[in-house]
Order: C-alpha cells, then sequence, then structure tokens
C-alpha cells in the first residue's frame, strides 16, 4: 500500500489517463512506410538518455497510418513499453505513433505530464512484477489502467517534476562528462597511432603472442560454497563492464585456488573475454588493478614489457572489430588461443607509447574523480525519487 500525504489522491491509472494501444502497419506495403509521421518501437527508447524522445528512425504515412489501430498520441504524452522489455518510458516530444509495444498514457487534466513521467519510473519495478506471458512478459491494458498512483495537487506535480528534473540533469552532466574523457582518449590515441585495424601509420607489427603471455582461469567448485567466501577477487564476464577493474562480483579464498584451475595474477594484467555470446556485440578487455583469479571464460594479458600494459589495453579495445571477426567465426562464439596468439598489434617507437601512457593516466585519474562525482549524483537522484512520491521533498 502506498503511503501518501491527506492532500494527495491514490487515483488508477486509468482514471487520470486515456491509455493508448499502438499497431504496426504491414511491412510489405511500401506506401505504408517512409513518410512523415513518427513510429516508435521499443528499441527506439533503448538508448534513450534523456526524458524527452524528439523524433524516431522509422516514420510512416498516411496512407499507413490509417492502415491500422494506431493513434497519433499528442505532445507531452507518456510512452510506456509493455513488453520485451517491460518499463522503457519517454515523454513524447511532437506527434507520433507506436507499435503493439506500447501502453501509452495521455495524461489527463488533473496529471501534469513530466510528473506522471516520473511517476511511472518509479513505479515500473511494481508494474514488471504484474506482467504474465511464457515466451516474453507482457502487461496488458486492463493491468495498467488499474495500477494506482499517488497524486498530489497540480501545483505540488510541477515542483516535485522540478526536483528531480534538475537532479536528473546533474546525473546526465556528470556522465556526459565521463563519455567526452572516453572519447577524448579514443581520439588522441587514434590520432597518435592509427586504427589498430588497419594500421594506416605502417607500423611495424608483431604478434601479441610475442610480447606477452597467456593465462587461463578455472572455476572453484560449486558443490563447496565455503571457496566463495574469501576474499581473493574472482572474475567472470559479467565482471567485465568498466575498463578498469577494482573489484568482483564474487570472491574465493586461497583454498579455492588451491583445488582448481583458476590462477591467481598480480595488480596490472589484462582479462579478456574469450567465451560469451556478448562477443556477438562488442570485446570486453580491462586492466585489473587488485590481484585477481578468473573463470574459464576469461584469459590474462600479461605483457613482457610492463610499459606495454596501458597501451595494449588501448590497442585491444580500439581495435576489437579485428577480434570479433575471428569470434563470429567460430560457432561457440569465442576467441581461441591461436586467435589472441596472432593478434597483430602495432608497435611505434616507445617515446610515442610513453607520451600515451602519460595521457591514459591523467585520463584515468579524472575518470576516477568524475565516476565519484556520478556515484553521488546517482545517489541524490534516487533517494529524491524514493522520498518525492511519499510527500517527503
Amino acid at each position: 500500500m502506498i503511503k501518501i500525504p491527506e492532500n494527495w489522491q491514490l487515483m488508477k491509472l486509468g482514471d487520470c489517463c486515456e491509455i493508448i494501444l499502438g499497431s504496426t502497419p504491414q511491412r510489405n506495403k511500401k506506401e505504408y512506410w517512409d513518410g512523415d509521421i513518427p513510429w516508435v518501437t521499443p528499441k527506439d527508447l533503448s538508448h534513450l538518455n534523456q526524458p524527452v524522445l524528439e523524433d524516431t528512425p522509422e516514420k510512416i504515412t498516411e496512407a499507413g497510418y490509417k492502415s491500422c489501430s494506431t493513434s497519433l498520441l499528442p505532445q507531452g504524452s507518456i510512452l510506456f513499453s509493455s513488453r520485451a522489455p517491460i518499463g522503457y518510458v519517454a515523454i513524447v516530444g511532437k506527434p507520433m505513433c507506436t507499435n503493439q509495444g506500447f501502453k501509452s498514457l495521455i495524461p489527463g487534466k488533473n496529471v501534469y505530464s513530466p510528473y506522471l513521467y516520473w511517476c511511472m519510473k518509479k513505479y515500473t519495478p511494481n508494474i514488471q512484477a504484474l506482467g504474465t506471458g511464457t515466451t516474453f512478459k507482457e502487461v496488458s491494458k486492463g493491468v495498467i489502467e488499474k495500477f494506482e498512483i499517488p497524486i498530489p495537487p497540480i501545483e505540488e506535480q510541477r515542483r516535485i517534476a522540478e526536483i528531480l528534473d534538475q537532479a536528473d540533469g546533474l546525473r546526465r552532466k556528470r556522465q556526459e562528462a565521463i563519455r567526452l574523457t572516453e572519447e577524448l582518449l579514443r581520439a588522441t590515441f587514434l590520432d597518435m597511432f592509427g586504427d589498430p585495424v588497419t594500421n594506416p601509420k605502417g607500423w611495424e607489427i608483431s604478434p601479441l603472442g610475442e610480447i606477452a603471455q597467456f593465462i587461463g582461469g578455472g572455476t572453484p567448485s560449486r558443490k563447496n560454497p565455503n571457496y566463495f567466501e574469501g576474499n581473493i577477487c574472482w572474475a567472470t564476464s559479467k565482471d567485465m563492464k568498466p575498463d578498469i577493474l577494482m573489484d568482483t562480483e564474487e570472491h574465493i579464498t586461497e583454498e579455492a585456488i588451491k583445488n582448481s584451475a583458476t590462477k591467481l595474477v598480480s595488480p596490472e594484467c589484462l582479462l579478456i573475454v574469450v567465451k560469451s555470446k556478448i562477443l556477438l556485440r562488442r570485446l570486453p578487455v580491462a586492466r585489473a588493478v587488485v590481484p585477481i583469479c578468473f573463470g574459464q571464460d576469461l584469459k590474462a594479458i600479461i605483457p613482457f614489457e610492463k610499459s606495454m600494459n596501458r597501451y595494449l589495453h588501448r590497442h585491444l579495445i580500439f581495435g576489437e572489430k579485428f577480434l570479433l571477426r575471428q569470434a563470429r567465426g567460430v560457432n561457440t562464439e569465442g576467441l581461441t588461443l591461436e586467435h589472441l596468439r596472432s593478434y597483430p598489434v602495432m608497435i611505434p617507437p616507445q617515446s610515442a607509447i610513453h607520451r600515451f601512457v602519460e595521457l591514459d593516466i591523467n585520463c584515468e585519474k579524472r575518470f576516477q574523480l568524475l565516476e565519484s562525482f556520478n556515484k553521488a549524483a546517482e545517489n541524490l537522484f534516487n533517494s529524491l525519487l524514493q522520498r518525492a512520491f511519499r510527500g517527503e521533498l
């Protein structure tokens, strides 16, 4: 039960909004497509980093619009994806239609659109829990209509939305600063050395196997849960999201190392994913800054010259296309040891590598500072989001 102040109401979405379904014109009718009416799918919201959706990749014609049961949503409507997945939320920036993957909301006169946006973001986990289906979860129009949200007076809605907008804006600025720092590092590498895939500057090439050694991983027996109650980092592909690895989800004991194929490697080694479906999309490579063990889905790369660590780290990240092509040729979505050994590494002058390493160190310091700011902004936003709908702002 949602607790709210006395002057607020709990209202069903169906009583304070109009719930709108979408539809898809026939794909084989060319006259229905490439028009000027924006048409949204859940995928269009998957990488949206702001509340408002301004435009769409696909557009339909007037004939396409009339051919199916999609509806034209007015500006300020709330897009809510109801399947595959449940819970993408956005504000309609201009009139647009959707496919059948949405249960969109047109706010009533007592509902402020940006407030409704944040309300739907807040209660998405609750709505997701109401989804049904075997192949994929979906929430029906009836479920959305009956779901209750807190409705304060309209001026209070405006105040809450403004506070959350400001906190979200701060959070997004921090994330953008991190992205720009990453772009600076990439642009500098490419300017100094060129694309690792094509080697346009004609640097001398050395196979990775001639400048580094490789160490395989292993998994301690899950039948002994005590193995996973230690304090030694043990990495798998699920830990390989950041470029710099400082910790892992699971930790193991020294006894686990002694009784399994996993090995403890020193800080500054490079870890690369060699077997995972993620290789169909990207190549995770991380530099571990703590002593670490790892599973058999990863391999450690340890350059013979320690000064090559940071350069080689970025070389592998920016040259991922080469190894991804190798991985896609393997049925198990994996990279073999031979793929890694034969990976061509550009060998520019040591002076150039040293200049790049200095930049990499400075960028890492900036990353750490920005990450701490970003974490603080994220914590502030989450706190405000929780308090907002209890009337505590």
